[in-house]
Order: structure tokens, then C-alpha cells, then sequence
């Protein structure tokens, strides 16, 4: 027994040693910070590469549309000091599992708080906010113009109710076209087609199969509107602007923000953008409704 606890008193000495000098999240769990990916889509992909290409962590990455059990399993197992989702199913696998994990965060997923209701969630939301889009058509393509929308009013309600909001702040009429089914989507846009000086597309079930897409800019270009998109697509089809999400910078911005929820401090942000401005549309607009397009205030240089 005595050679039991002399063997013991300097291991517990060594201890308490070494506690001094390591912080306790170090001791929190293992270090192994797992990433959950609901598919192997390019987005998701290269988000993925912004936040291993930015993160010092330990990362094990899960891809739940090949083996959803094993991404649980490592959840239940109490092994991970962090849960990354990237993707809404991911996301509300990290939320719904009964997980040991404390810190969690959400990239690449939109309206994360509908997504998740009654929970706090971090992270970064695919949603870019409508006041800033709007803010930056203005700037772009001048005020006292009008701006419509296309949208389910059981989706978007709250987003077009926002929109009319910064309309009125930046000096742009607003005119909403909510529709119920892809059938109605030309009923509302031609009563008010001359009317119309910029359509905005958002993120919408009735409004999002590229077909639909394709056929609103070429009508709208042959009438002289301009469509403004969310992503590249809309510039490769003919919108004047588009906000581009650049996804590798959202992985990495999550990676960043991952070390802040670690240290307590939770936000929820919109994602990084770019503008892409197509110059050869503004020409078609202005042969279409020269006395509208005339002037561009924020138009790029070779646009006047």
C-alpha cells in the first residue's frame, strides 16, 4: 500500500503541474472538430476547402448522403470538442441530435433560423439580406426607378414585406407580383410589365427551375427590364447584376467565426458576396427604353 501512494504523489503532483499551464478548453474533449456535409455538391465542396484550407483544427469530415449513421454515431459519441454543418440536413442533424458537443455552427444553409425555430443558432446564413441588395440596386442603377418581385407569399412574405421597406428608403417604387404556382408567373408579370423597371429575383420554390429563369430575363431584356440574380447563373443567362456568393470564402469566414463561438461569442452572418455587372445588357436596355437607361450612377466606367 505504501509503495502504492508514493508511486501516485508525484503523478498527482505532475498534475497539477501541468494544469497551470493548459488551458482548460484543451482538456474540454480531444481536440477533433467534426464537419458534417450534407452532400457532395460543388457549393458544399468548395466551402468545405475555404474552411480546411483556414482552419488549424483537427477536422474529421462526415458526408451525411453516404453513411448519415456513422455522422450520428460521432455526434452521440461524445469524441468532438465542435460540430460543423455545412447544408441544411446537416444542420438540423447537429441541432436534433442529443449531442455532448457544446459548440455547434451552420454555413451554407438559407433562413437557418426558419430552418432551426426556438434555438439560438450560429453560423453563417445563405440568405444575403434584402435591404442590402436593394441598397446596392439603388446605388447601381439609380433611384426613382421600380423594382418588382416575383414570389410564394407562403415563403417569402416577410422577405417582400422587408423589401418594400428599403424601397422606400432608397427612393424605388415597389411592386410585388406574389404568385401561388408556376402558372401564375406570367399572369402578374404582364399586366405590369411596363411598369417595370428591375426585376429581382430571391430565393423562391415557384421561381428557381432554370427554365423558369431563363425565359423571365429574356422577356425581361426584350422589354427592356433589368433582372437582377443571386448567383452566377443569372449573369451567364443575362441578368444586369448579380450577387454572387463566393462559397470558399464562406467556408473560410466560417472557420473564423468557429474560433469566436468557441470563446463564447455566437453571431449569425450573411454571407460574403460579389457583384458581377454585365455591360453588354445595359446596352440592350438602352436600345429597348433609352429614355430610362440613359444615365446609370453606378455603372461601371465603360457602361456611359
Amino acid at each position: 500500500m505504501q509503495v502504492i501512494k508514493h508511486l501516485l504523489k508525484p503523478c498527482l503532483v505532475l498534475s497539477l503541474f501541468l494544469s497551470m499551464f493548459v488551458s482548460e478548453d484543451i482538456w474540454a474533449g480531444s481536440g477533433l472538430t467534426g464537419v458534417f456535409v450534407s452532400s457532395k455538391i460543388r457549393p458544399y465542396l468548395e466551402a468545405l476547402e475555404g474552411f480546411k484550407n483556414t482552419s488549424d483544427r483537427e477536422l474529421l469530415v462526415l458526408y451525411l448522403d453516404e453513411n448519415p449513421e456513422l455522422a450520428r454515431h460521432y455526434l452521440l459519441k461524445g469524441e468532438l470538442d465542435a460540430a460543423v454543418a455545412i447544408g441544411p440536413e446537416a444542420a438540423k442533424l447537429i441541432y436534433s441530435t442529443k449531442s455532448p458537443v457544446a459548440v455547434r455552427m451552420v454555413i451554407m444553409t438559407l433562413d437557418i433560423k426558419k430552418l432551426l425555430p426556438n434555438i439560438d443558432p450560429c453560423g453563417i446564413d445563405l440568405r444575403l439580406p434584402i435591404s442590402y441588395q436593394i441598397t446596392r440596386i439603388a446605388y447601381r442603377l439609380g433611384r426613382n426607378r421600380s423594382l418588382a418581385i416575383i414570389f410564394n407569399p407562403e415563403e417569402n412574405s416577410d422577405i417582400t414585406a422587408a423589401a418594400r421597406l428599403a424601397c422606400k428608403k432608397n427612393g424605388l417604387s415597389f411592386i410585388p407580383l406574389p404568385v401561388t404556382g408556376t402558372d401564375e408567373i406570367m399572369k402578374k408579370l404582364r399586366p405590369e410589365i411596363k411598369n417595370i423597371d428591375i426585376l429581382l429575383f430571391i430565393p423562391d420554390s415557384t421561381v428557381i427551375s432554370e427554365k423558369i429563369v431563363t425565359h423571365l430575363i429574356k422577356e425581361a431584356i426584350f422589354n427592356g427590364i433589368a433582372a437582377v440574380g443571386y448567383n452566377h447563373f443569372f449573369y451567364e443567362t443575362g441578368a444586369l447584376m448579380a450577387f454572387t456568393i463566393d462559397y470558399k470564402k464562406t467556408g473560410a469566414d466560417g472557420a473564423r467565426l468557429l474560433e469566436e463561438i468557441s470563446k463564447g461569442r455566437c453571431r449569425l452572418l450573411p454571407p460574403p458576396v460579389t457583384e458581377e455587372w454585365n455591360s453588354k445588357v445595359i446596352k440592350i436596355l438602352r436600345s429597348k427604353r433609352p429614355d430610362r437607361w440613359k444615365e446609370i450612377p453606378g455603372g461601371a466606367a465603360d457602361d456611359k
